[in-house]
């Protein structure tokens, strides 16, 4: 994929489909980029969480699992 300078209109179509809650995966193929440069340009813009909420969240989702499988 070449460098490509991000329009407006593709700013656009990014800050929607963060907030439609797509994966930066599907994301970066839909709007044919590297995972990288989304993921880069979703940061620019402060359109990421800071890594500590994502591994809380993470963990939120694992421990009920845990307790579940303890009883």
């Amino acid at each position: 994929m070449a460098n490509r300078r991000w329009s407006d209109e593709d700013v656009a179509d990014l800050r929607h489909q963060v907030e439609a809650g797509h994966t930066v995966r599907d994301i970066a193929h839909g709007m044919m980029r590297t995972q990288e440069a989304t993921r880069a340009r979703m940061q620019m813009l402060g359109l990421t969480k800071p890594r500590e909420f994502k591994a809380a969240a993470i963990k939120a989702r694992v421990e009920p699992e845990r307790e579940c499988a303890e009883q």
